[in-house]
């Protein structure tokens, strides 16, 4: 099944927190700086600050259902530009925390933000990112927390995810159509009932 996610400011859904985690779901890892822009991985005490992708268009990201079956959501890129937006407008730039955890962390905020437009000349190209994809989000965090930077400089952290509320529309036809199968079943139609409005579809 593959699933498009969607958001709408009126339905106040939207990205509200950047997390932390050493398995990204996009698989791009972020770059931390330092002096020395060796293999584009940076350490600066002073500077703190970590680049990294948040959301990239049409990727398609595994999901488990609450049975542990697989299947696959993604963003258009209109809908990551829109996350983008709203993920200021509604002043999220510093709700941050570690591996999804519940409780958020103080001392990360979000310096710069851009869409990319042209990947040929975009400056995540040179900073090192390659085959980025047009329409991909990217982020600068200032990183002051102490914990967090001890975790960034030891690799345990090594990239972003986006957390928040979005809507589903099922893309794939067959998982529509199995859907509309289970609702039925689970409903409070008599058997017959059920049986002939299964009828009904098939034919």
């Amino acid at each position: 099944m593959v699933v498009e996610l969607t958001v709408d400011e009126k339905d106040e859904t939207g990205i509200n927190t950047i997390s932390f985690v050493e398995n990204p779901a996009i698989e791009v890892d972020f770059l931390y700086f330092n002096k020395n822009r060796e293999k584009y991985q940076f350490k600066d005490e002073e500077k703190r600050i970590v680049v990294g992708c948040a959301m990239i268009p049409n990727e398609k990201i595994v999901r488990l259902d609450s049975d542990g079956n697989e299947y696959f959501v993604f963003f258009s890129e209109e809908t990551v530009r829109k996350c983008a937006e709203l993920y200021f407008k509604n002043s999220n730039h510093t709700t941050t925390n570690v591996d999804h955890e519940k409780n958020l962390i103080d001392g990360v905020t979000v310096v710069e933000s851009w869409i990319v437009e042209d990947p040929e000349h975009d400056k995540s190209k040179a900073l090192g990112f390659k085959d980025v994809l047009r329409g991909s989000w990217f982020v600068s965090y200032k990183v002051d927390n102490n914990t967090l930077w001890d975790k960034v400089k030891a690799g345990e952290v090594l990239g972003f995810s986006v957390e928040g509320m979005f809507t589903q529309t099922i893309q794939d036809e067959n998982a529509k159509f199995e859907k509309q199968m289970f609702e039925i079943l689970d409903s409070c139609l008599t058997d017959e009932e059920k049986i002939q409005e299964i009828r009904t579809r098939l034919n």
